[in-house]
């Protein structure tokens, strides 16, 4: 039987911020997260979290995960974090502590560990280039581990190993209480150091992977264990048969689907459970969030899209924002400077440019002119337009809504179009032109006059 406990009470005082270090997101998810997910992939009996800092976040944070938490009223070390959670553990079986602030452990390593080591008392070592910060791994002339000194409480020859405690561990239950009733804080701290469990005997389980430990502690070691995290999963696609021209600029969140001979450009972020399909195009500078998008789609550089469809054939910018509720059929073309929002365009149909459509119902084979725009708020209200099949919208339209435009119509360029226009129409909204001699020159040059004035 095995049950584990997540330590998560620390402040993150190096974070400088009032929200607890393990919500903060490495990679598109909260660090705790990858720690509660590794957790339950082991099958354990019980999952205990212990907070402390801003206790309550944490708890509605992982309401949904199904695990138990126990408090440490006062931080006084991972001992003292350990003994909180006595309470909720039937220590008749294994007990796995695991930190809420190491996202990258990857599961292979826990379940070899778990698998290989024999002794009642164990834990992950690694050997780091750059081991600063973390406690040493002492052991004897024959190898066997003597203990683990913190580094404020090392001396220069202890300093100078490399070998380093991860701060997990795996415990017989007896004898992890049994340890944890002797410990006390003598040390640089004035805490209660859980590498003391060590003392009595321990055996090391030698890792090879030191990235893996990495332990976040502030925004600087959250950069580079997200770009970490980014890599790995971008990796995962190209193995998959996704092209990913530079790994270590694509940003892609857990969860997203991507089909093959996809091709994702520099410096995308593709977030919150989009889904790719095949044979698509994703140039520079793109984001999509809650995207669905269909075989055979380019998206150009600059395009922003969120909670959107966008149908197989289609072209999507350069710089274009698709708003949620935008839904593209098939074989249409958004082009750039437009903007949709709650717009539906039928399929074949296009907006090359520089084009706002909000609430908008468009049917097949439209082409909507540069300079469009549906005006579907008036302060207080939203309204819908409504563009039936093979209708031609020209240059600097308003559509007024509500507004309903028949099929087969066609709309002069530079309308105010604020009534509907019935089946094969042709709507045209304009007012005289009127050309005054002489009065175009004789305004500019009193506009002259004034900038001259004033010099």
């Amino acid at each position: 039987m095995l049950s584990v406990i997540i330590l998560a009470a620390g402040k993150g005082t190096r974070m400088k911020s009032e929200k607890p270090k393990v919500l903060f997101e490495a990679a598109g998810k909260p660090m705790i997260d990858y720690t509660v997910e590794l957790s339950k992939s082991l099958n354990p009996e019980k999952i205990v979290v212990v907070t402390g800092n801003m206790a309550e976040a944490v708890q509605e944070h992982l309401q949904d995960y199904s695990v138990e938490f126990a408090l440490q009223k006062q931080q006084r070390g991972t001992a003292d974090a350990v003994m909180a959670a006595q309470d909720f553990i039937d220590y008749n079986g294994k007990v796995l502590i695991l930190c809420g602030d190491m996202p990258l452990i990857k599961f292979e390593t826990i379940d070899s560990f778990i698998k290989n080591v024999n002794e009642k008392i164990a834990f992950i070592s690694v050997k780091m280039q750059q081991p600063k910060g973390y406690g040493r791994v002492v052991r004897s002339s024959d190898n066997n581990v003597i203990k683990i000194v913190e580094e404020k409480d090392a001396n220069e020859y202890e300093k100078r190993i490399n070998e380093v405690n991860t701060g997990v561990y795996l415990c017989d239950g007896k004898e992890l209480k049994k340890r944890l009733s002797s410990i006390d804080d003598n040390n640089a701290q004035k805490e209660f150091y859980l590498t003391d469990i060590v003392r009595d005997g321990a055996e090391a389980y030698l890792a090879e992977d030191e990235s893996e430990f990495m332990g976040v502690n502030d925004r600087i070691q959250l950069c580079a264990a997200s770009k970490i995290l980014y890599k790995n999963r971008a990796e995962k696609y190209m193995v998959d048969g996704v092209s990913i021209i530079d790994p270590q600029s694509c940003y892609i969140d857990e969860g997203v689907e991507i089909g093959r001979d996809t091709i994702i450009y520099p410096n995308v972020f593709i977030e919150n459970g989009s889904k790719i399909g095949k044979n698509v195009v994703i140039r520079s500078g793109c984001r999509l969030n809650k995207a669905i998008v269909e075989e055979n789609v380019e998206i150009k550089d600059n395009s922003l899209i969120e909670d959107s469809f966008i149908g197989s054939g289609s072209s999507v910018g350069p710089m274009a924002h698709l708003r949620p509720g935008s839904y593209l059929e098939k074989d249409n073309k958004v082009g750039n400077f437009v903007e949709l929002k709650k717009a539906r365009m039928g399929e074949g149909s296009k907006a090359s440019h520089l084009t706002y459509l909000g609430d908008a119902e468009i049917g097949k084979n439209v082409n909507i002119g540069c300079g469009t725009i549906t005006c579907n708020y008036d302060g207080y209200n939203k309204y819908k337009t409504i563009i039936d099949d093979n209708v031609f919208i020209g240059s600097d339209t308003q559509l007024v809504a509500p507004v309903k435009i028949g099929k087969n119509v066609l709309v002069a360029a530079g309308s105010t179009v604020t009534k509907d226009v019935d089946d094969n129409a042709l709507a045209i909204s304009r007012t005289p032109q009127k050309n005054l001699e002489n009065k175009g020159k004789e305004i500019m040059d009193i506009n002259k006059a004034k900038k001259e004035s004033k010099k």
